[in-house]
């Protein structure tokens, strides 16, 4: 292990892009976005988190693809503890993009668990088995976390995965899972989620607002943006499934 200079810490975060969330308040929250070596907490209600990371999986492949003018593959892993990844809304989301979405969703790996056993397999193992991964997505990492010996071990254990997969890969990293219930502030985790997290922001969602809070940051300080929730329209939506299952 060398050491850097200050100098070089700097223009390592410098030069690596930031990938925007597609959440207009929290990319101004974060001023632009997720940005690499940074790791990144959000907690609340898991609707509108998961549209956030699908969201988050194409302006990915659109911004690194950019900086790499299209010469490799960018790749993204979603480990999905909630059970909500939607291929379809990813797809009408890169079509809006003007970007395939068969190519798009060929780009997008993803691992369901359905068990506190089974987060932590696949985070302790098979992530760190991947290669050239350039963005790690775990949706739901402490939703089925239990508060006991054994969970708390399990919880060391798949952050010691992560930790390796950092070293080894060095992607950009996106953590989400719901808040504690008898707190107002912290993640559901305890302590040890909480001090692994770089950035961590809550998102409180009420009747008529959305409120998102920037708890913590190496170098923003504590923040919040509270914006109107968009009232859904009476109109039934048109079905535009058929017509992405005819580009597939």
């Amino acid at each position: 292990m060398n050491f850097d200079t200050g100098m070089d810490d700097y223009h390592k975060k410098s030069v690596s892009p930031i990938i925007p969330s597609g959440d207009s308040s929290l990319d101004k929250l974060l001023l632009g976005g997720f940005q690499r070596q940074l790791i990144h907490l959000l907690y609340g209600p898991r609707k509108v988190i998961t549209i956030i990371l699908l969201k988050t999986c194409v302006n990915a492949q659109i911004i690194l693809g950019e900086k790499n003018n299209s010469k490799k593959e960018i790749k993204v892993a979603y480990i999905d503890g909630n059970n909500r990844f939607n291929p379809y809304e990813i797809s009408k989301y890169a079509a809006s993009k003007n970007l395939s979405p068969q190519k798009t969703l060929e780009h997008i790996i993803i691992a369901r668990a359905f068990t506190w056993e089974q987060m932590i397999e696949l985070v302790e193992h098979r992530l760190t088995k991947l290669s050239e991964i350039s963005v790690v997505i775990i949706s739901g990492f402490t939703e089925l976390f239990e508060y006991e010996k054994k969970g708390y071990e399990g919880l060391w254990k798949a952050i010691d995965g992560i930790k390796r997969t950092l070293s080894e890969m060095d992607p950009y990293l996106i953590l989400t899972g719901p808040k504690y219930k008898y707190s107002l502030f912290k993640p559901e985790g305890g302590k040890i989620i909480q001090h692994f997290g770089n950035v961590l922001v809550l998102i409180d969602e009420e009747e008529r607002t959305l409120t998102y809070r920037l708890i913590q940051h190496p170098s923003l300080p504590e923040s919040k943006i509270t914006k109107k929730k968009t009232r859904a329209s009476k109109k039934k939506p048109p079905v535009k499934n058929e017509k992405l299952d005819k580009w597939m």
